[in-house]
């Protein structure tokens, strides 16, 4: 996986990379990298962990009580 550096680096081998180079490491290299902070994330990308979103859940409407409110006028009721 190819990664830019955020900080200087000195690789096993002994290969000193600069802050910006772009270097290809394996995942075990990008997740100790990522833990000292010296992975730069792309523009817009979040963290490599996993995030969850949560979501409200629509409201459930009741069809029996689809019409007027409490606020409407009585019905015209006619007494005679």
């Amino acid at each position: 996986m190819h990664v830019r550096l955020s900080a200087s680096w000195t690789d096993p081998r002994g290969t000193v990379w600069a802050v910006g180079d772009t270097v290809d490491v394996d995942a075990v290299t990008l997740a100790e990298l990522e833990e000292k902070g010296m992975v730069e994330q792309p523009a817009g990308s979040g963290s490599t962990e996993t995030t969850t979103t949560t979501t409200t859940p629509p409201k459930k409407t009741d069809p029996s009580k689809i019409g007027p409110g409490p606020s409407s006028p009585p019905a015209d009721t006619t007494n005679d």
